[in-house]
């Protein structure tokens, strides 16, 4: 069921980047696993710094065919999942590979374009219910206001798109609103704006709490400035602040990256998102939402004069030691991984739109709206145009602006299913996969060989009493690797 690896794999240097680690800390646990033969894919998934974003179709298709995918799906769901994408930033972190426009410094410049690219997403909703009717009636699960760094938005824009959202879709009392930001772009006022429109989650990137790392990554803003919107967004009552952290960035210590897993914790961020620092082209990755433009830390000379600055880039080894410090330390101060990278307090739980997207019991459908926005349900997925032209002009036609449509075979979106699944580092159950999939079992069959294959490498727990599959510790650190090389795409 494996799909192989699609990309040049040097063992000895991957083994040679495992071997290297920081001596003051443990040998990472997943180290002897990844040594042995079997288990080559996973280390040369690793290597290749591969990226899972999205969960593809296995068929191509076009437009038409995804719409009545979309709307049969949605007439069948409990909810969906709605998101509302402004690609605009005032600035480009040198690792961003997402479709994003950098607005002007000049204050009528930028609220010009934010107008326009407010107008866009406006009128491709549009669109988007007059083509599949049943996005006006089905409950809207979470509604995501996302980016880009939609905060950089002036606040009357921010008004204007959620009213518009509010009035045309199913958004109602029982609906998550959740809103994503930056700590130099979420002031008091934006806050503030935000509470008012009914948004009790926030998530944001931090990156890292070092003031020289964010600065060599061209983040403009200090780690104390975001630590300081934790505090104003409880504040102002947001129910739920979300802080992502990144492992891998050049310059950075295993001892520096847990530091600030420490600062998260005590600052009691409701998830602390810790991720990998991926630099491989998302061109060369099947299941990675495109861009137009290189981050200028994919350019390997780039990299190259960073590490000649003293800007050492972590081995491999280093940076499982960080990922395995970070989940020690989590997990000691009640956070859990659910789902993989995303780290909530028990007590509060999983992020509404990860649970809705992925849970095994649940996977309703997803809608994104904007430039490179993501939509999919169990039949069919597609991308939206990446380049901002193209999409300008197609969107002042009236047209949806897709690109990349595929629709999933019978046989794939079981697989599909279990990959996403898997990927929430919870229990897999035999009940719910026989009531999704009739005929279909996770313990007989080829899943049943395959997770028995898993488990003799020590990779996941077979419970057939419970009828249950679950990731062990080293499959929760390999799960991508997991799902991307022994599950197939």
């Amino acid at each position: 069921m494996g799909a192989g690896m699609a990309h040049a794999y040097d063992r000895g240097k991957a083994l040679r980047g495992l071997a290297e680690i920081d001596p003051a800390y443990p040998v990472p646990r997943v180290s002897s696993l990844l040594r042995e033969e079997r288990n080559a894919e996973l280390l040369g998934y690793l290597q290749a710094e591969a990226f899972t974003h999205v969960f593809t179709g296995d068929m191509g298709s076009g437009p038409e065919q995804f719409f009545h995918d979309m709307d049969r799906a949605l007439r069948e769901a409990p909810s969906f999942h709605l998101w509302a994408d402004i690609p605009l930033c005032r600035y480009r972190c040198h690792f961003c590979q997402f479709p994003t426009l950098v607005t002007s410094s000049r204050t009528e410049a930028a609220d010009t374009t934010a107008h326009r690219w407010v107008d866009a997403n406006i009128a491709e909703a549009r669109s988007w219910a007059a083509e599949v009717p049943a996005l006006r009636t089905t409950p809207v699960g979470e509604f995501c206001l996302f980016g880009g760094t939609p905060s950089v938005l002036p606040a009357a824009e921010i008004v204007r798109l959620v009213d518009f959202y509010r009035e045309t879709f199913a958004i109602g009392e029982r609906t998550s609103m959740r809103a994503e930001g930056s700590p130099d772009s979420l002031t008091d006022d934006v806050l503030r704006t935000l509470r008012e429109l009914g948004f009790t989650a926030l998530s944001y990137g931090i990156q890292s709490l070092d003031d020289r790392l964010l600065a060599i990554a061209n983040r403009r803003h200090t780690g104390e400035q975001a630590l300081r919107v934790r505090a104003a967004a409880e504040r102002s009552g947001f129910a739920r602040v979300d802080g992502d952290l990144v492992w891998g960035l050049p310059g950075q210590t295993v001892t520096g990256f847990l530091d600030d897993v420490d600062h998260m914790i005590e600052a009691r961020f409701s998830t602390v998102v810790a991720i990998k620092l991926h630099l491989r082209s998302f061109h060369d990755v099947e299941s990675a939402i495109g861009h137009v433009s290189p981050a200028p830390w994919e350019n390997t000379r780039v990299r190259e004069q960073l590490a000649r600055r003293g800007y050492r880039w972590p081995s491999l080894g280093q940076q499982l030691q960080m990922r395995e410090g970070a989940v020690d330390r989590l997990t000691a101060a009640g956070y859990y991984e659910h789902p993989t990278t995303y780290f909530p307090r028990r007590e509060v739980g999983p992020e509404l739109w990860r649970s809705l997207n992925l849970d095994q019991d649940k996977q309703v459908p997803q809608v994104g709206i904007g430039l490179g926005a993501y939509s999919w349900c169990g039949d069919a997925e597609a991308n939206a145009v990446a380049v901002p032209g193209d999409y300008l002009r197609l969107v002042e036609k009236g047209e949806i602006p897709l690109e990349n449509v595929t629709t999933v075979s019978a046989d794939h979106r079981e697989v599909r299913a279990v990959q996403m699944a898997l990927s929430t580092c919870q229990p897999l159950f035999e009940g719910i996969h026989r009531s999704r999939f009739p005929g279909g079992s996770l313990l007989s069959g080829r899943w049943g060989a395959l997770f028995g294959s898993l488990a003799e490498r020590g990779l996941v727990r077979i419970d057939r009493g419970a009828g249950s599959v679950a990731l062990t510790e080293a499959g929760a650190t390999l799960v991508e690797a997991v799902m991307n090389t022994e599950l197939g795409r």
